[in-house]
């Protein structure tokens, strides 16, 4: 039985599935063919969203594995969740762990742009991105991340920086592969850019389309997904969104501003962009 030895933990809409689709090039890297299994956040739980129920089915994420030094998933879950620590600890007592960060308010403006693509929210921005939801309290990364550091060697936690990705990912992916042990030589694709934000242009028409696309592949469920017509005509649906305006920006600063001197002081990393770009919003 083979399980991973890495896992990259989080945050969601941080870039986490560039470093999924960045790591699965790697022909020494085993990524599990499902993204997001969630399994150590919601491990026995029955709702039809976590597709991976048992430990056994999670297990047979990797029966593909052969050669591979580094055997990995992605779930962005796993940070924010209370009881993941303590189950992948015991689960994998020598995992290494993968988490990327980054600015809390442009983090949490994407999670609430993805939940408007995805037909699931109907809210205004200004009522929707208020400390307490969970858009903006999942960018409180000191208690998240202490969870782990209380549990894991240091030298096992891999921070990234949704920033340095985005700048230069050949080089944030060289020292990824030399965290994990493989050849930190190899040359990745990066040129395609994952999870790009979007908003529908038309709101009922996008949530009558995706109730459309869910029928059919609950009937379906063999057939491909993203794929086909409905992979062309998706995008034509949706244009650039806003900008996020400069008063709800001003207002989470202050929400934002101890946590991230404590997080800049837990992973000994300079955060003071982050206070610095969302003041002059």
């Amino acid at each position: 039985m083979t399980l991973p030895n890495f896992l990259i933990i989080g945050t969601a809409k941080a870039g986490t599935t560039s470093l999924y689709q960045y790591l699965a090039q790697h022909p020494d890297v085993f990524m599990s063919a499902i993204k997001e299994t969630n399994w150590f956040a919601y491990e026995g739980q029955r709702d039809s969203r976590y597709v991976v129920r048992t430990a056994e089915e999670y297990e047979r994420l990797f029966d593909g594995v052969t050669a591979e030094r580094a055997v990995g998933e992605a779930s962005p879950h796993y940070l924010k969740s209370a009881v993941a620590p303590e189950r992948i600890a015991a689960s994998l007592p020598g995992v290494q762990l993968v988490a990327s960060l980054r600015d809390p308010i442009d983090r949490a403006y994407s999670s609430y742009l993805h939940s408007v693509r995805e037909a699931v929210e109907w809210r205004g921005v200004d009522e929707a991105m208020r400390p307490g939801s969970r858009y903006v309290d999942d960018g409180l990364y000191h208690p998240q991340l202490s969870r782990y550091f209380e549990r894991f060697d240091r030298g096992r936690i891999k921070v990234i920086l949704y920033d340095d990705l985005a700048a230069d990912a050949a080089a944030v992916m060289r020292e990824l592969y030399a965290f994990l042990g493989v050849d930190a030589t190899f040359a990745v694709d990066v040129s395609a850019r994952h999870n790009a934000g979007a908003v529908p242009r038309r709101p009922i028409l996008n949530w009558m389309l995706l109730k459309s696309i869910a029928g059919y592949h609950r009937a379906f469920p063999w057939l491909p997904k993203d794929t086909g017509i409905v992979a062309r005509i998706i995008p034509r649906l949706r244009r650039p969104p806003e900008p996020l305006p400069p008063p709800i920006r001003r207002r989470l600063i202050d929400y934002f501003r101890d946590d991230i001197a404590r997080t800049e002081e837990l992973i000994g990393r300079d955060l003071s962009r982050w206070v610095e770009a969302s003041s002059r919003g």
